[in-house]
């Protein structure tokens, strides 16, 4: 009971931190945009056939308990992608703002810390699902069919996306809590397991034609957005409509084919199926788990400071030197001790500062590129060695190459603005005599790494379609690195430029939607106003950074 009491506080002080914080506002009112969206038929629940060569969507009609089930895919399917982003920094926030050193002197257990920073996050997602929930029910009471029934719409939420919420603030704690994965690669690693479970998932059933009591029961399992259940509470429905249906016997989930022909069905509501609950209860189960889990990597100290987190070998490493050093002069550690150095101040001189600017340019550009380019593991200079090799040889497609060549980077650009700021720099910057060459340095090689990842992967689309496949290149030179700049300048963190690098990458990029490749790995942008967009955005995106950094002085 101790635990839980001391659990509850922690999560309640975390939460009045949450509250303070305009982050979190930006979060409920694009939450709240979003269940907008999905009463106006942004997003939705529809089954797709192919009828004499033609794409059909069957649509259910706005009711009530449509509407609820089709909030309940949106608000799990977020939490899914978003939640760990938007959780993931109350851990960090104790370690950078030394309050997990507090913390260590406090009889608190590391159980009933981690055990309050996961209900604080099943808290914000509550009140993230509970935004969604109100946004539905309102919009469906002006413009939806039949009787708004709240159980239905905001039940339906909190069933489907709760559970969810539990899982995902359990996986978050295990990935912060564990020093390799609360950073670049985390993030990165988070999104595509997210993906390729989502996807796995929808690729197993969508394959199967037998109908819905032919669905396996493992895929029931890992149901994590509900797609699978929205399937067999609505199929029947379908067939009321269209008898000829041979389509897969799960819906999909989002905007429909383009120029499609529609056909909708009415859906009033029926009960949810037991091996649903089942599926929930599991999946917060799960998520109160993981937090037994985390405890195994968590420290309270950073693993680099203290003597707490060293090895026996660096400590005998450490103490060997001073066993030496003793056997040359068995005196000095006593002479020292005893006779304390005094320095006479009028002793000391110092060199007079004349000129602030020594140097120049072209020295700050390589200092911003070696900080940017330095410190990773030996596996990523690896990487792009072959990315570069592959890349000069000619011998990848762009559809291929290109993708992999602009996410390998990631590590560097999102260090871009953020890094003056987590370093406690950003003072003596503005205060100098050019506060604006620091700025315009990192950006200049920022782009420089742009300009090699790309360069070696476009060179053969450059040299086959010449000055339009220039125009991509310097598109992605300058969009890249000038939005990593602007994000990282004002979100002070780097979470918001990857996961919007990683959303757009993934949809743009690897799965070939031309009006978001900013990088032409599809060949469809070549010539086209597409790259001439991004390079304007990168351009804005750099007067925004510089006007931030005008701001600052």
């Amino acid at each position: 009971m101790r635990t839980v009491s001391v659990a509850t506080a922690v999560a309640r002080a975390d939460l009045r931190q949450r509250a303070h914080s305009r982050r979190l506002l930006i979060v409920v009112a694009i939450v709240a945009y979003v269940g907008y969206q999905l009463n106006v038929g942004t997003f939705e629940l529809l089954y797709q056939d192919t009828v004499a060569g033609e794409t059909v969507d069957y649509r259910g009609e706005p009711t009530a308990p449509y509407v609820g089930l089709t909030t309940g895919l949106t608000g799990a399917t977020f939490v899914l992608f978003f939640g760990y982003y938007i959780l993931a920094s109350s851990l960090r926030r104790d370690r950078t703002t030394g309050f997990d050193e507090l913390l260590a002197s406090t009889p608190v257990s590391n159980c009933s810390y981690l055990l309050g920073k996961w209900l604080s996050h099943v808290g914000v997602v509550s009140v993230l699902l509970l935004t969604l929930a109100v946004a539905a029910l309102t919009n469906h009471a002006l413009h939806g069919d039949g009787t708004t029934d709240p159980v239905w719409i905001v039940g339906s939420v909190f069933l489907i996306g709760f559970p969810m919420g539990c899982f995902v603030a359990g996986v978050t704690l295990v990935f912060q809590s564990t020093t390799r994965l609360r950073g670049t690669v985390g993030n990165v690693v988070y999104f595509f397991g997210a993906a390729m479970l989502l996807s796995l998932v929808a690729a197993a059933f969508t394959a199967d034609d037998g109908g819905t009591g032919s669905i396996p029961s493992w895929i029931r399992a890992v149901d994590l957005v509900g797609l699978v259940v929205a399937g067999e509470l609505t199929f029947e429905a379908l067939l009321s409509v269209a008898p000829e249906y041979d389509g897969p016997p799960v819906a999909n989930y989002g905007a429909g084919a383009t120029g499609s022909e529609v056909i909708t069905f009415e859906w009033d509501g029926s009960s949810w199926p037991g091996w649903f609950y089942a599926n929930r209860l599991g999946l917060a189960v799960i998520g109160l788990g993981l937090v037994l889990v985390a405890t195994l990597p968590y420290e309270r100290y950073n693993s680099s400071e203290g003597s707490m987190s060293w090895t026996l070998g660096n400590r005998f490493a450490r103490f060997t030197p001073s066993i030496f050093s003793r056997f040359r002069n068995p005196f000095r550690a006593s002479e020292n001790a005893s006779t304390p150095r005094v320095v006479n101040p009028t002793d000391v001189s110092l060199t007079p500062v004349t000129d602030r600017s020594a140097g120049g340019f072209g020295r700050l550009f390589a200092q911003e590129l070696k900080l940017l380019t330095r410190g990773y593991p030996r596996w990523w200079y690896a990487g792009t060695v072959l990315i570069a090799a592959v890349g000069l040889s000619g011998s990848a497609p762009p559809e291929v190459l290109v993708p992999i060549a602009a996410i390998w980077p990631l590590f560097v650009w999102s260090g871009m603005g953020y890094r003056t700021a987590r370093h406690r720099i950003t003072p003596f910057i503005v205060a100098s005599k050019q506060p604006y060459r620091q700025l315009l340095a990192e950006w200049a090689a920022g782009a420089l790494v742009a300009a090699a990842f790309f360069g070696v992967t476009l060179w053969p689309m450059i040299l086959e379609t010449g000055l339009d496949g220039i125009v991509v290149l310097v598109g992605a030179i300058v969009f890249v690195p000038s939005v990593a700049q602007a994000l990282g300048l004002w979100s002070h963190t780097r979470r918001v430029f990857e996961l919007g690098y990683l959303l757009l990458w993934y949809i743009g990029l690897v799965n070939g939607v031309p009006p978001l490749d900013f990088a032409g790995a599809t060949t469809e942008t070549v010539g086209t106003v597409t790259p001439l967009l991004f390079g304007a955005i990168g351009l804005v995106a750099l007067t925004i950074a510089l006007g931030y950094r005008w701001r600052q002085t």
